[in-house]
């Protein structure tokens, strides 16, 4: 191992670039080539730098304050989970300091971290939709020693993980829209499906569910809608993301990632003359409140939110008691709460 800089000019003479330039790569500028930034990022890992202000942090005393890095706190979906938080850490003497990423961008999320150090939290936890970390990430900020993923946005090997049971959620669901008769199930789906890994599994779950009836995967029947996962505007690209296939494409029923995307089918569909769930049948994800207010109540898949934030910040808590143990991964379980939207009135 080599020696460990200390300044950033230290790394800008050894490789021969301004310090300007090595600021830049450690702040995510754009106007910096690809081959200059990989070169930097490389020197950073190999010699084990850390800004000057974060490591004198992380060998500071103990401040009973954690971080939620969040993006789009505007999502229903967060308010139990933060109510868990908070009586988690209030029951521990603990502060709960959250941060809103109003975009989910890679400079955006360094900042957070960085913020956060800082302003010297014990750990952080990490929601699952913010998917632009990597192992050097995890080792350059030192994260699988303070933080949780809450969700599987990355692999068990880099930190512990929270997260639903997402694979039998997607299971239970397509199961249920088999179970009551439907032979041609979309599965719509948020535009990163295919790197949220919480996403994956629920596509999994999906597939598993209708290879055990004997149903084959129909690539015209996934529905992917332009916006990422978590964007509060979802469901408006849903509506008209339904209202297009309807014309196009022949389904009886509707798998969605979430209730949002679910409320966008589901209006685009009744604006089109379909009845639910007589012609499709329509299940969600998280049950979130206004799923049972809506026409039709909204079947959605089920999980304990509060206990899913009360647990985040128990698990981040024991891993700063003991960094050393291996990453885990722990399931909360998930139920089906059927409504209207697949068994009528």
């Amino acid at each position: 191992m080599g020696k460990k800089y200390t300044t950033l000019k230290d790394i800008a003479r050894s490789l021969g670039v301004s310090t300007t330039t090595v600021y830049k790569v450690l702040h995510g500028h754009p106007d910096i080539s690809k081959s200059t930034r990989e070169k930097v990022l490389k020197a950073i890992e190999e010699f084990g730098y850390i800004k000057n202000e974060i490591a004198s942090t992380l060998r500071s005393a103990k401040t009973n304050a954690i971080g939620f890095i969040v993006p789009e706190i505007s999502n229903p979906f967060y308010e139990p989970v933060i109510l868990g938080m908070t009586q988690a850490t209030r029951d521990r003497g603990y502060d709960l300091f959250i941060v809103n990423l109003p975009r989910n961008r890679k400079e955006d999320i360094d900042k957070a971290i960085e913020n956060l150090m800082m302003r010297r939290m014990d750990g952080i936890i990490i929601a699952a939709n913010i998917t632009q970390l990597d192992e050097r990430d995890f080792r350059r900020y030192r994260l699988k020693e303070r933080a949780i993923a809450f969700g599987l946005a990355f692999p068990t090997t880099f930190m512990d993980v929270i997260t639903p049971n997402n694979f039998k959620g997607g299971y239970i669901a397509t199961k249920h829209l088999i179970d009551i008769g439907r032979k041609r199930i979309a599965i719509l789906h948020a535009s990163d499906f295919e790197k949220e890994r919480n996403l994956k599994e629920r596509f999994q779950g999906y597939i598993k569910a209708l290879k055990d009836h004997g149903m084959n995967l129909n690539k015209e029947l996934i529905f992917v809608e332009k916006e990422p996962s978590g964007r509060t505007n979802s469901m408006f690209e849903a509506y008209d993301l339904i209202r297009k296939k309807i014309k196009e494409v022949k389904f009886d029923a509707i798998f969605c990632y979430n209730d949002e995307l679910a409320y966008g089918a589901i209006e685009a569909l009744k604006d089109e003359n379909v009845e639910i769930p007589e012609d499709v049948a329509i299940v969600g994800y998280d049950d979130l409140e206004f799923s049972k207010l809506i026409s039709p109540s909204l079947t959605s898949v089920k999980f304990d939110k509060y206990h899913l934030g009360y647990r985040a910040v128990e698990m981040l808590l024991e891993r700063l008691e003991n960094p050393s143990m291996e990453p885990r991964l722990e399931l909360v379980d998930v139920d089906l709460v059927i409504r209207e939207s697949t068994a009528g009135v």
